[in-house]
């Protein structure tokens, strides 16, 4: 086959659909003024919450609400939520109450200065070095304070050194700030419990986002695989407070759920969950909805599952259910989910789709999960398409450096598809200056392609750091 074109979707951005991770709801208006306990818990925890958090408490209409928060906010760092305590709450009112001795300046507590902020987020530097003389003995002085790696805290050369004044601020400006608040973000231990408010207005109660004994988590608490299948996460983005959604298909074997016939239309209603566990073990989060499965002309049947998970490695125990039979089958896989809060240019997993669609779907479709604002993504098991079919492929970009003169990044890419080592069609190269970009190429027909297996892959130069990166993604055509 000869090297052909590739047509490069430039003009239609799939930003709006992506951004929608990433966007909060517009801003309640106030409706009674904080009471001076509320005021008290929100100076008390200010050094670990969050600008979203800090912004969604303060818009919150009444008391009830600010109390429901309250209970959301601790629940969201609880490294363990089975557990009738909370160890980190307790660790930190208790780091809380020591930074606000030692490191006190003047009248305000040590916890509202730089100083207790960091040690409060990092704990207790390994080396404090004085880089001015001593000065009065009632008086700080500078310092420049080092931190090695940690368990679950690394920095990029082993350890970090931050400068603090003699009055327990960060000389450094917003840029030291801006990683801290990444640091705050890590300790959110299950991003999927939220601030979401219900058909009523106010927050829903976290005993109702608590995952509840339903037989879909008592079959992934207790698996068993009644019938055979597989998982593959395929979709990663970016979503607030530093955690990243996670999107993957599950396939069960053909015959093994109860298929109906709708409008000439097959499905399977289905249960599908999701439990996430830590390289501890511990269950990270979970998941769970009703779908109808989509079936395929051999019987087997697909649904999608989704979930946040700030970055690391995790299992994911994903759980197919089928309610009318009780049968069920839990599938494991081992996810590492990216870090796009990282300093440099970062590019997502390559997301390899059959069709791109707009209007939103319902909540049961079986490809809810890759439903981003009133865009749906809806991809193949596996990758694996037919010659009638195309293909499209999409990739988001973050953290471009900026040029100092414009303030806008400057980074150039293209497309290209291979096949046995071999580049067989390629897009022009395109450059772009947005922020946020979303890489697609699309819909490519696969007809003249034949039956093979191919690699797609993305190419990307920045232009202000000079760095290259690229991204492949295989597929087959059967």
């Amino acid at each position: 086959m000869t090297k052909e074109s590739l047509v490069m979707s430039v003009h239609k951005s799939y930003l709006p659909a992506v951004l929608a991770l990433s966007l909060g709801a517009p801003a309640a208006v106030h409706a009674q003024k904080m009471d001076k306990d509320q005021k008290k818990w929100l100076e008390d925890v200010k050094p670990i919450m969050l600008a979203d958090e800090e912004k969604t408490y303060k818009d919150l209409k009444d008391k009830s609400d600010r109390d429901e928060f309250q209970k959301i906010f601790w629940a969201r760092r609880d490294p363990d939520l089975e557990t009738p305590a909370n160890e980190y709450q307790a660790e930190y009112e208790t780091a809380k109450a020591a930074a606000d001795s030692k490191y006190r300046v003047g009248g305000t507590p040590g916890s509202q200065t730089d100083c207790g902020r960091i040690v409060l987020l990092l704990g207790e530097p390994n080396e404090v070095k004085k880089i001015q003389g001593e000065g009065p003995a009632a008086r700080r002085t500078a310092e420049t304070w080092t931190f090695r790696d940690r368990p679950g805290l690394k920095f990029k050369d082993g350890h970090v050194e931050i400068d603090v004044d003699e009055n327990c601020m960060l000389p450094q400006g917003a840029r030291m700030g801006e990683q801290l608040a990444r640091v705050g973000e890590g300790k959110i231990a299950h991003p999927n419990l939220g601030y979401k408010k219900g058909a009523d207005g106010k927050l829903v109660k976290l005993v109702d986002q608590l995952p509840k004994p339903t037989p879909i988590m008592a079959l992934l608490k207790t698996p068993r695989q009644d019938f055979a299948g597989a998982a593959k996460a395929a979709l990663f983005l970016r979503s607030p407070g530093g955690a990243s959604y996670v999107a993957g298909l599950a396939r069960v074997d053909p015959n093994t759920v109860t298929v109906e016939d709708a409008g000439g239309k097959k499905t399977a209603k289905v249960v599908v969950g999701v439990q996430a566990m830590d390289e501890a073990g511990k269950t990270a989060s979970t998941s769970e909805r009703e779908a109808n499965a989509e079936v395929a002309a051999d019987g087997s049947a697909v649904v999608s599952y989704g979930m946040a998970l700030k970055p690391g490695k995790y299992t994911l125990n994903v759980g197919v259910l089928d309610p009318k039979s009780t049968k069920g089958t839990v599938i494991s896989e081992q996810v590492d989910v990216p870090d796009f809060g990282a300093d440099e240019l970062s590019i997502t997993p390559l997301l390899v789709l059959r069709e791109v669609a707009e209007g939103a779907g319902t909540p049961q479709d079986a490809m809810a999960a890759f439903t981003l604002g009133n865009t749906r993504f809806i991809p193949n098991f596996g990758n694996v398409f037919k010659p009638e079919e195309s293909v499209n492929v999409i990739a988001a970009l973050y953290n471009a450096p900026t040029k100092t003169d414009t303030g806008k990044p400057s980074f150039t890419y293209s497309y290209s598809i291979a096949k046995d080592g071999k580049t067989i069609a390629e897009t022009e190269p395109f450059t772009s200056e947005s922020p946020q970009e979303t890489p697609s190429v699309g819909p490519v027909p696969l007809a003249k392609y034949g039956a093979g297996k191919y690699t797609v892959k993305l190419k990307v130069k920045d232009n202000v750091g000079g760095k290259d990166y690229s991204r492949e993604a295989p597929f087959e055509v059967k």
